[in-house]
């Protein structure tokens, strides 16, 4: 089915000219990609995954992302996992 198919490309969302995250998705899934930033070590980063909200940041600083979704999400489903260079949030509708 076409809905089940991997993306074609990643969208990029940009506040001013600066990129904040780029995405993928499918009907069933959608998949964030986060540029991490240079020097600050890996253990540091969280990523909390709510049913219709998401959290992300460098622990002991105001959250990077902090967004209700518009619709819920399997959390027993979602994961996120970090890699170079950027975070990646697998999350499903």
């Amino acid at each position: 089915m076409a809905e089940k198919l991997a993306p074609e490309k990643r969208h990029t969302f940009y506040h001013g000219s600066q990129k904040v995250f780029e995405w993928d998705q499918t009907l069933d899934e959608v998949n964030l990609y986060i540029n991490l930033p240079n020097g600050v070590p890996t253990k540091l980063f969280y990523c909390k995954i709510q049913s219709k909200h998401i959290e992300v940041g460098i622990k002991g600083n105001p959250p990077y992302m902090n967004h209700d979704l518009s619709s819920p999400v399997k959390t027993d489903s979602s994961f996120w996992t970090i890699g170079t260079p950027f975070s990646f949030l697998g999350i499903l509708t």
